[in-house]
């Protein structure tokens, strides 16, 4: 009997431990983009529409709830501009970086961050090569990804809270010698407004 009661006990501990871990990990870590996706090309009337559509049918996070559902939860009316981050990315068990993430953030007219979640904002991202022209200005250059990924609460746009959008670098075409460019996100609103950024030093290689 005692040795059924210490195996009891054991496996009961076992149980308690994994179910702690298991409520320590983030509910949403970081996403990873689609290359060469953009949002769809349906004729919607116009961008409140099609953006009405997108959030109906998504279903990321396993829900599927109407704008207006998604409004009352979260206020946007202070957003007046948006800010972006990248980070270098390691996401597997090799040695090297595996890519960058993206960190789209909100922000109100004191730069401060608007917080929200539970809403996936989807988000177009684009990162160039630079140059100088003659003026010896730093342009962009060469397009070396193209995608899209979504948000779902403000902390994917704290670098430092996990979370954000992955982009491999076995996605982007990098020319040879190049070692960093300026990444560009659109954020797409529940209300079709949408919130441009620059990121002027993006790695583009490990």
């Amino acid at each position: 009997m005692e040795i059924k009661s210490y195996i009891w006990i054991i496996t009961t501990l076992v149980v308690i431990i994994l179910a702690i871990t298991a409520g320590c990990t983030s509910p949403t870590g970081p996403t990873q983009a689609s290359p060469n996706q953009l949002p769809s090309q349906t004729p919607y009337k116009n961008a409140a529409e099609r953006q009405s559509s997108w959030y109906t049918t998504q279903t990321t996070l396993g829900q599927s709830k109407s704008v207006a559902n998604y409004q009352s939860q979260n206020d946007f009316s202070q957003v007046t501009h948006a800010e972006v981050s990248t980070i270098h990315g390691h996401w597997s068990s090799g040695a090297e970086y595996d890519g960058i993430s993206v960190h789209p953030s909100l922000r109100d007219v004191k730069g401060q961050d608007i917080t929200w979640s539970g809403v996936n904002l989807p988000v177009e991202i684009e990162i160039y090569t630079t140059k100088f022209d003659t003026s010896y200005k730093e342009v962009k250059d060469k397009l070396v990804y193209k995608g899209t990924g979504t948000i779902s609460n403000w902390q994917d746009g704290n670098m430092f809270m996990g979370g954000g959008i992955q982009v491999p670098f076995s996605s982007m075409n990098v020319p040879a010698g190049e070692t960093y460019g300026w990444t560009y996100v659109t954020i797409h609103m529940p209300n079709g407004k949408t919130f441009s950024a620059k990121e002027q030093f993006t790695s583009l290689t490990p």
